[in-house]
C-alpha cells in the first residue's frame, strides 16, 4: 500500500464509481503541521511547471516523469513536503537522473496564469487527483505506473524509493514483452502480472488494452482477474458517462443511468454506498430534499459503520440541525 497523509483535493467530478473512491494509507507518523512555514517557499530550479516541456525534456533524454500535484499556499502538509524533501538537493539531484520533476500547484490565494491553471485542471482530470499532496510516476506516454505521496523519511531516502519505483516500469515492460509472443491463458497470466496496481479505475483507463486481453484470453476466469477486469471497464464508462451528464445539466438522466449502474453490476456494500452518494449530490443539485434524504437514509442502512455512511449521517445531522432552526427561529 501507498503511504500517503493527503489533503482533499477540488474533486476532478462529483462522480464516484465503486473504484475511485478508495482511500490510501496513512503514513505511520504525521509531522507535526504547527511547524509549517507559512508561506511556500520558492521551487528548486529543477522542477517544471510547465508539462509539454517537461514531456519534450523527457522523451529527449530518455526519462520518465515525476508528477507533484500540490496545494502550496493553503496545505501545510504540502508546505512541509516541499520545504523537507521535494526541494532538497538529496532529493531532486538524485531523482533528476531517472526522471523530470513537474509540479503542479492548485494555490488559493496566488493565481496562476491562466494556461498554466487550465493544464494542471486537464492533469488533475487526467489522473483523478482526489487529494494533496499526490506523486505520480509516468512514462513519456503518460502511462502511470506508481503513485505516492508525503512520507516520513529523509530526502535522500525519499529518493531511494522513487527511483526503487522506476523498476516498476522496467517489470511492467518485461510482462507486456512476454505477453506479446504468447496465447490464450498465458497471455493473460503475463499480462496480469504486468499491469500496474493504480489506484481506483486507473488501470482500465490507461491499460484498457491489456485488460481486454485478459478478459478475451481468460476465458473461464483462471486469473481470477476478469470479474475485476470488467469490473474496471464498467467503472470507467459509468464514470465518464456521468460527467458528460453533468456538464450537459441532465440530471435526470445521471440518476437513470447510476441506478442501472447499481443493477447491472449488482453492487452491495461500500459499492453500492458510492453510487448512491451520486444521487445525492444530484438531488442536491435538484434542490430535492425529501429524495436526498431518503438516500441518505438508505446508504446508513447498508453498512453504517463505513466511511461512507459516517459521511451520510454527517450530512443528515446538518439537515436535520437547518430544519430545527428552521422550525424555531420566529415567523415573520
Amino acid at each position: 500500500a501507498v503511504s500517503l497523509i493527503a489533503q482533499e483535493a477540488p474533486a476532478p467530478s462529483a462522480v464516484q464509481t465503486s473504484e475511485s473512491a478508495k482511500t490510501l494509507d496513512a503514513a505511520p507518523a504525521m509531522p507535526d503541521l504547527k511547524n509549517a512555514p507559512e508561506k511556500p517557499e520558492a521551487p528548486h530550479q529543477a522542477w517544471f511547471t510547465d508539462y509539454q516541456s517537461a514531456h519534450k525534456n523527457a522523451v529527449e533524454e530518455h526519462k520518465h516523469l515525476l508528477l507533484v500535484f500540490t496545494g502550496s499556499d493553503w496545505i501545510p502538509l504540502c508546505r512541509i513536503y516541499d520545504r523537507d524533501i521535494l526541494n532538497q538537493p538529496e532529493f531532486i539531484d538524485v531523482v533528476s537522473e531517472k526522471f523530470i520533476p513537474v509540479r503542479l500547484d492548485f494555490p488559493k490565494e496566488a493565481k496562476l496564469p491562466a494556461n498554466q491553471a487550465k493544464q494542471n485542471q486537464l492533469l488533475l482530470r487526467a489522473y483523478r487527483v482526489t487529494a494533496f499532496p499526490t506523486v505520480f510516476l509516468t512514462d513519456t506516454e503518460g502511462r502511470p505506473y506508481g503513485v505516492n505521496g508525503y512520507q516520513p523519511v529523509t530526502p535522500a531516502n525519499y529518493a531511494q524509493i522513487i527511483n526503487a519505483m522506476r523498476q516498476m516500469a522496467e517489470v511492467r515492460d518485461q510482462y507486456f514483452e512476454k505477453a506479446a509472443a504468447a496465447e490464450g491463458l498465458e497471455k493473460a497470466k503475463l499480462l496480469v502480472k504486468g499491469v500496474p496496481n493504480l489506484p481506483g479505475n486507473l488501470s482500465a483507463r490507461y491499460y484498457r488494452k491489456q485488460l481486454d486481453e485478459i478478459i478475451a484470453n481468460d476465458p473461464k476466469d483462471e486469473t481470477g482477474k476478469v470479474a475485476k477486469c470488467k469490473r474496471l471497464i464498467a467503472d470507467v464508462a459509468y464514470s465518464d458517462q456521468m460527467q458528460e451528464l453533468e456538464e450537459k445539466v441532465e440530471w435526470g438522466k445521471m440518476l437513470e443511468v447510476t441506478d442501472a449502474y447499481i443493477r447491472d453490476n449488482g453492487l452491495q456494500g461500500v459499492e453500492r454506498q458510492q453510487a448512491l452518494m451520486n444521487k445525492v449530490g444530484v438531488y442536491r443539485k435538484q434542490s430535492n430534499l425529501t429524495e436526498m434524504v431518503r438516500t441518505l437514509l438508505e446508504i446508513v442502512s447498508v453498512d453504517e459503520k463505513s466511511p461512507i455512511a459516517r459521511q451520510a449521517q454527517a450530512l443528515l445531522d446538518k439537515l436535520r440541525a437547518q430544519k430545527l432552526q428552521e422550525d424555531l427561529s420566529p415567523r415573520r
